[in-house]
């Protein structure tokens, strides 16, 4: 069998997912092709990949004018140490597996979670992300000051994301989906009480959900948490450490030289009210 070539962190990771299969193909494709089909760019160019999902304005799959801000201030910080960054894009909890394989780089950004620290370096903090409750019913959102509080409620998360850890280890009642639009339906459906997840991409999906159904409900949120995020470079990744050491000095140059603020400006976004980053973000 070929997966006597694969490495053995790679082996334990697919036996316990159950994508074995998944994996032995990815093995015989080529790296272009592991990287979501992306070519590298022309020229002797050092290139970095780092696995992204859809999670706007921050990353943006479908927009090569306007990739996120995310997307946007690492290949400007990577530019700065003459390296170019690829961002092939995937679902979540593709993207998290791929790079927690070292079959990419790392991912675009990730919350901190302790148990990530064993296959994950993080950068220095990218900017700020607030977690929210979603509700439809306004009356909720008054008798919730923690997480704990909505422990008779059916919530939302989307699958792999830190919120689903947050929300078990909270022993709240929970139901799961690939994609924050899929929990709008479910809560506008009354099959959820609420949606706890990162504000922009909810408020993103609010606005295309309105747009094809103008007459979708009112939804609320409240923010429950506000923290920093992160650029995470996996460690089985070729000299994890030194790249982890350039992408910070680019993160530091571009803040220095006004070029983060630039970035951010574009998407509407101000870094004036946090030193870490925007007000919210991920």
């Amino acid at each position: 069998m070929v997966t006597a070539h694969l490495p053995a962190h790679i082996l334990r990771l697919a036996f316990r997912t159950g994508v074995l299969g998944c994996l032995l193909v990815l093995h015989h494709l080529t790296p272009a092709t592991a990287q979501n089909t992306l070519i590298s760019p022309p020229g002797d160019q050092t290139t970095v990949t780092l696995a992204c999902n859809h999670f706007p304005p921050a990353k943006i799959a479908d927009d090569t004018a306007r990739p996120g801000y995310d997307v946007e201030v690492l290949r400007s910080a990577f530019a700065t140490r003459n390296l170019t960054l690829i961002t092939p894009f995937y679902p979540w909890k593709r993207a998290y597996f791929l790079a927690e394989a070292g079959l990419v780089d790392g991912l675009c950004s990730c919350s901190y979670l302790k148990e990530r620290e064993t296959d994950f370096l993080f950068s220095d903090p990218l900017g700020q992300e607030e977690i929210a409750l979603f509700t439809t019913r306004s009356e909720i959102l008054d008798t919730i000051t923690t997480l704990e509080d909505a422990r008779n409620m059916t919530i939302g998360v989307v699958s792999g994301y830190s919120t689903e850890v947050t929300a078990r280890n909270a022993n709240l009642d929970v139901i799961t989906a690939h994609d924050e639009e899929t929990l709008l339906n479910l809560m506008l459906s009354r099959r959820l009480d609420a949606v706890l997840s990162f504000k922009p991409p909810v408020e993103y999906a609010m606005h295309e959900l309105q747009k094809r159904r103008p007459e979708t409900v009112d939804i609320k949120s409240k923010v429950i948490s506000t923290s920093p995020y992160y650029s995470c470079i996996t460690r089985h990744t070729q000299n994890a450490d030194e790249l982890l050491e350039q992408l910070n000095i680019g993160l530091k140059i571009i803040r220095e030289n006004g070029t983060y603020d630039k970035i951010l400006g574009k998407y509407g976004i101000s870094s004036g009210a946090k030193p870490d980053g925007p007000t919210f973000n991920r």
